[in-house]
């Protein structure tokens, strides 16, 4: 991951393919913390630390997960348009068979969007692998007017709390 590269820390990355579906009455939270841990045991590898995450875009306490097609991603930017919501994040930090993991949680605020931004942003930007339809690392941060948390946990990855769970993890001081 390019954030974790940025922070000087070597990367391998390794796809997990689990099944990624809420369970039936899971919180949000519950749900990225279970999937980051998943994701984490799903990797093979005893001496090197796993990093894992999962994030879900929430808007008025209900997940808004990756759209089906560009319809569903437009219907999904404009719920948001105009209103805040919240970015979830489970990261998990495996080393051996310990493991750490932690929620972080960062409120969002969109300025309104026109149909015709929304439109213009989606034929310039893959978004249909995205929780909540956008991507602030492309284009979508000029919709936010305000933020509460860290950045780079809209991204995808919490960096500072993620290297705090590393070095938790290896015994060292963060």
């Amino acid at each position: 991951m390019q954030l974790l590269a940025a922070a000087g820390v070597a990367v391998e990355v390794r796809p997990s393919h689990i099944d990624e579906a809420p369970l039936p009455g899971e919180s949000v939270d519950a749900t990225v913390l279970r999937l980051g841990r998943q994701k984490a045991l799903a990797c093979e590898s005893e001496h090197v630390p796993v990093i894992a995450a999962d994030t879900l875009v929430c808007l008025d306490g209900d997940p808004l997960g990756q759209p089906r097609d560009l319809a569903h991603a437009k219907a999904m930017l404009l719920s948001l348009a105009g209103r805040s919501h919240e970015v979830h994040t489970g990261v998990c930090v495996r080393l051996g068979g310990r493991m750490l993991a932690e929620i972080v949680t960062t409120r969002v605020t969109f300025r309104p969007l026109s149909a015709a931004a929304i439109d213009t942003y989606l034929l310039h930007n893959e978004v249909l692998d995205k929780a909540g339809a956008y991507a602030v690392q492309a284009g979508a941060a000029s919709f936010i007017t305000a933020i509460d948390g860290p950045l780079d946990n809209v991204v995808g990855l919490p960096v500072q709390r993620t290297l705090a769970l590393l070095a938790a993890i290896r015994g060292e001081l963060a």
